[in-house]
């Protein structure tokens, strides 16, 4: 049984400043906590809401969690539901270290990015996430006024993409242009005056800069090409995850 000071304790990862000193999150939903169990993630333990048993978790996902050696309990759905940042909680949480998650030694971006400036919104920034995960873009790099990748919104709209990703770290504008140039990447900016992604061709090894919908791209930040999708409509502009998958299809599957 989850004692007050357990609760308190996991309730409190719900903040940043908590998640950032513990180096832990709390995961929500039966989904994502599956997605991390297929990808061999470490979990260090699972509450599952005592009618979830004979409800919702099937008779393979116990059998999974025994056979991955994963300890969980069954609790009262009360505190399930006092941890839980979600209105109706699906009545399971995972606790993840985050140590070794994520590589960030810059030695190892070798492969094609996506940078993120100055990213805020979490359901713009889960969304990307997940999109790069779908179309193999495991690095990706997020300017420091960008929001922190773990912050519950963003890992829920991400739905268990966090783990497919192998690379990630935050750096300032310098240290963001030094690294491309040093790497002889395609450094590849949207731009409403861009060229049309229908005409546009890269050789591979690209990073792809995607800015907010406020702010667009810093000009802090280098770059080799501006591209742009063509507007059809009237609409003032697309919503920045909508933009990266529509770019990410282009770049990924009609290289050079």
């Amino acid at each position: 049984m989850l004692s007050i000071n357990q609760i308190k304790y996991l309730k409190s990862l719900n903040q940043k400043k908590f998640r950032q000193k513990e180096n832990k999150i709390v995961l929500d939903g039966f989904r994502i906590i599956e997605e991390a169990i297929n990808q061999n993630i470490y979990i260090e333990y699972i509450w599952i809401q005592k009618d979830f048993e004979n409800d919702k978790v099937k008779e393979s996902f116990l059998k999974t969690l025994k056979k991955n050696n994963i300890k969980y309990s069954f609790e009262l759905e009360k505190d399930i539901q006092r941890i839980s940042q979600t209105k109706n909680s699906q009545g399971i949480l995972a606790l993840l270290p985050l140590d070794g998650l994520f590589n960030s030694n810059l030695d190892r971006f070798k492969n094609n990015i996506v940078i993120l400036d100055n990213i805020s919104d979490p359901g713009n920034l889960g969304t990307i996430i997940r999109t790069c995960s779908w179309f193999g873009i495991d690095s990706i790099i997020l300017t420091k006024n960008s929001l922190d990748v773990f912050n519950y919104k963003c890992v829920r709209s991400a739905m268990g993409g966090h783990f497919y990703i192998k690379n990630l770290i935050y750096l300032d504008y310098s240290e963001i242009n030094s690294f491309l140039k040093l790497n002889n990447y395609n450094v590849i900016s949207t731009d409403m005056n861009g060229e049309s992604i229908n005409q546009f061709t890269v050789n591979k090894k690209w990073a792809l800069i995607l800015g907010s919908e406020a702010h667009g791209v810093s000009e802090l930040l280098n770059y080799n090409h501006k591209i742009c999708i063509p507007q059809k409509g009237n609409i003032e502009s697309l919503n920045v995850s909508i933009a990266a998958g529509i770019i990410l299809n282009k770049l990924t599957y009609h290289e050079k």
